[in-house]
């Protein structure tokens, strides 16, 4: 498959593209509709559990094959307080990913959630 992190969709087109399978034909097998299947593999929405196992059984896989390498979560942040953060990161010469989960980490350690 290649190396780095691959999300649901990426390791769907690399099944298929192992199969030598289109998605009309992946959209046939699993009976998702072709729509979907391209939001999932553009990455614009995850997969429900459900969604999930009908293509990993279409592609003849084990649904776990097809869970992302790594998870990402959604969490609203003011602009301004990603514009700061952005700032500090830059003068700090720290990826934005790595000061945040310092925060992260930080605020769990403080609050006993860490051990």
């Amino acid at each position: 498959m290649g190396t780095g992190v691959l999300s649901t969709g990426d390791k769907i087109l690399y099944i298929m593209k192992d199969m030598d399978m289109g998605i009309p034909g992946l959209a046939a097998l699993s009976g998702v509709r072709e729509n979907t299947l391209l939001d999932i593999m553009a990455g614009i929405r995850e997969a429900d559990i459900s969604t999930l196992c009908r293509i990993a059984d279409a592609l003849g896989v084990c649904v776990r094959e097809l869970c992302p390498d790594e998870e990402q979560y959604s969490v609203p942040v003011e602009k301004n307080t990603l514009a700061k953060l952005i700032v500090v990161s830059e003068i700090n010469g720290v990826e934005l990913d790595a000061l945040v989960a310092s925060i992260l980490e930080k605020g769990i350690e403080e609050n006993g959630f860490y051990d």
